[in-house]
């Protein structure tokens, strides 16, 4: 069903549910006033590759639902795969589209950083590590800030997580991605699928990152940015998209053969029943 999404004025007074008087600051973002039940999400993942030249390498669109079994915290919950597609889209539209049932029920224990370890993948399917490894990455990318900085948060006004300013996140004989003065601001309130939100609105304009492993190095740069729709009440997220532009480095250690390609990436993820 197609979303409507409206952007409200919120520079006047903030009449959604009383959120100035319950909060008693209206350039501040009103504490969570209901607990938060489990929830599914449905994440889409939308990959074009391109030669430095523009030349259309090759288009992925992976998607799959998320379904919440526990969740102490950001950094502490279980979840659970179902439904997951990887569809393949030719230079001249022709799109290929298959299940992956290898992944279907597949649980996974988040606990911290435990995702950057070899070890946590070692009794998945290893032809679509890559594709856990991004899903749980994603996932991560939208719950750690879209939530964990709420409070911090004050209406239209930057600000950078001393965390991120220069972060480097190391995936064990994987590479490394190095976030870079990441920025978050709150832009005011926004309706989404019938329901008012917080919008927050997420950048970060050059973030490096490496791969070296048995067949190939690669070095290149990431751009992101994207938006969080979030429940006021409950703080859950309800809507948030992520674009994000690559461009890589690749040589090849077998043969020396190097290439530079650029990716993109629109990344949404989706409250769903």
């Amino acid at each position: 069903m197609k979303k409507r999404i409206c952007m409200m004025v919120t520079g006047v007074v903030f009449i959604l549910h009383g959120y100035a008087q319950t909060n008693g600051d209206e350039h501040k973002i009103p504490k969570q006033s209901s607990p938060a039940n489990l929830a599914n999400y449905r994440l889409t993942i939308d990959v074009t590759e391109r030669e430095m030249n523009g030349k259309f390498l090759k288009r992925n669109i992976s998607s799959g639902k998320i379904i919440e079994l526990s969740r102490v915290s950001i950094v502490d919950n279980t979840i659970q795969l179902e439904d997951v597609s990887a569809t393949g889209i030719s230079e001249q539209g022709q799109m290929n589209t298959r299940k992956l049932d290898e992944l279907e029920g597949l649980n996974f224990k988040i606990l911290g950083d435990n995702f950057t370890s070899l070890d946590f993948y070692k009794n998945f399917p290893p032809a679509q590590t890559e594709l856990i490894r991004t899903i749980i990455q994603d996932r991560v990318t939208f719950e750690v800030w879209g939530q964990m900085y709420l409070d911090s948060l004050r209406l239209n006004t930057s600000f950078h997580p001393d965390l991120f300013k220069n972060h480097q996140a190391d995936f064990e004989q994987t590479g490394n991605f190095n976030t870079q003065k990441l920025n978050i601001t709150w832009l005011g309130y926004s309706k989404i699928n019938g329901k008012d939100c917080i919008l927050v609105y997420f950048k970060s304009m050059y973030s490096p990152f490496q791969v070296d492993n048995d067949t190939m190095t690669v070095s290149g740069r990431s751009c992101f940015w994207g938006k969080i729709w979030i429940l006021p009440d409950t703080r859950q997220i309800e809507y948030a998209v992520m674009n994000e532009d690559m461009l890589s480095h690749i040589k090849l250690k077998v043969n020396d053969f190097e290439q530079q390609f650029n990716k993109q990436r629109e990344v949404i993820y989706e409250k769903v029943e």
